[in-house]
């Protein structure tokens, strides 16, 4: 009976330590998976924190090229604008360069015409002038020398006064030929100058064409 008592005295206590201890680590495993929880919890926690900050970089960096494309674009834009400004303006210049090209050629062949047609307005006053010259000439001529045969008694009917008459007619006749062949040379050279100012003219239109040609393509081309 002694033994009994001491066994059940020494036992009870053994078990409460057992016990004791087993609440003990089964506290700890509580605790352990709590913070194991906790811990998971923060770190996910953590990741979304740092997939949201990723994608709002990502966000950024597309908003940043985006601006950057319509920047780019808008300086292409304004690129354009500004050439085909240029252009105009170019176009614009040259036109006016021409057109200022054109009427002072115009006024120097109008000039150069004016000149021609006064010049021949003269020359056929003087042809008119120098032809009854040679009318009122001739017919003095005639008469001197109808008068003379007369005195010698020669008929300018008769063979030596009708060639002799003839002679005189000739002389009138070839005298007129050179003056109308001088006449023409003169006309002919006037009319030259006057085509040689709308040739000159045409030369530099053309000349000035193929520069401003030149200029537009080496500036926007």
């Amino acid at each position: 009976m002694g033994g009994i008592t001491t066994l059940a005295t020494t036992a009870l206590p053994l078990a409460n330590s057992v016990a004791d201890t087993v609440d003990r680590v089964s506290g700890s495993s509580d605790s352990a998976r709590r913070q194991q929880a906790a811990d998971e919890r923060r770190y996910a926690y953590q990741a979304e924190q740092q997939r949201l900050q990723w994608q709002r970089e990502d966000e950024l960096r597309r908003q940043d090229q985006e601006l950057q494309r319509q920047k780019e674009e808008q300086a292409r834009a304004e690129a354009e604008r500004q050439r085909a400004r240029e252009m105009d303006w170019l176009a614009q210049s040259q036109n006016l360069a021409a057109q200022q090209l054109r009427a002072g050629q115009a006024a120097t062949l109008a000039d150069k015409e004016g000149d021609a047609r006064t010049r021949l307005a003269q020359m056929s006053a003087a042809a008119q002038s120098d032809e009854r010259r040679r009318v009122d000439a001739l017919r003095r001529t005639v008469a001197r020398t109808r008068a003379t045969l007369g005195s010698n008694g020669v008929s300018a009917a008769d063979g030596s006064g009708e060639a002799i008459l003839l002679g005189v007619v000739k002389d009138s006749a070839a005298e007129r030929g050179e003056a109308e062949g001088a006449d023409r040379l003169k006309r002919e050279a006037i009319q030259q100058e006057v085509d040689s100012v709308r040739r000159r003219n045409l030369l530099e239109q053309a000349q000035l064409a193929e520069r401003q040609r030149l200029e537009f393509m080496s500036r926007f081309y």
